[in-house]
């Protein structure tokens, strides 16, 4: 875990000035909570802070430009991390939020998403 919480430092840090708001270290923050309930052992729920941080994310998902900076900054960390796609799409809906995240990877074209 602290492996993972190093990387998502440094991806904070390379982040923090290139995207527009949404910001990525904030998606990265609320997110961060997500990350046992993503890796392919983790919990069959995301906890509570997971789903407060989904729905802030939700929150932040406005316009189309947003939604493809939210999912710009996600593609960007998960290839630093050891996950399971497939859980991503699972939050929203887990976390009773109206979010639907694709399944991001390093081949997800963020501009043709549709959530």
């Amino acid at each position: 875990m602290s492996r993972v919480l190093g990387s998502l430092i440094i991806v904070l840090l390379v982040w923090s000035s290139a995207m527009a708001e949404p910001s990525c270290p904030k998606v990265i923050l609320e997110v961060a909570p997500c990350l046992s309930f993503l890796q392919d052992d983790g919990p069959a729920k995301p906890s509570k802070r997971c789903c407060e941080g989904v729905t802030e994310v939700n929150g932040m998902a406005k316009t189309k430009k947003d939604r493809v900076a939210i999912c710009e900054c996600l593609k960007q960390t998960v290839n630093n991390i050891d996950y399971d796609p497939k859980r991503l799409p699972l939050l929203g809906k887990q976390c009773g939020s109206t979010i639907d995240l694709p399944p991001t990877g390093q081949n997800t074209n963020c501009s043709q998403v549709a959530y």
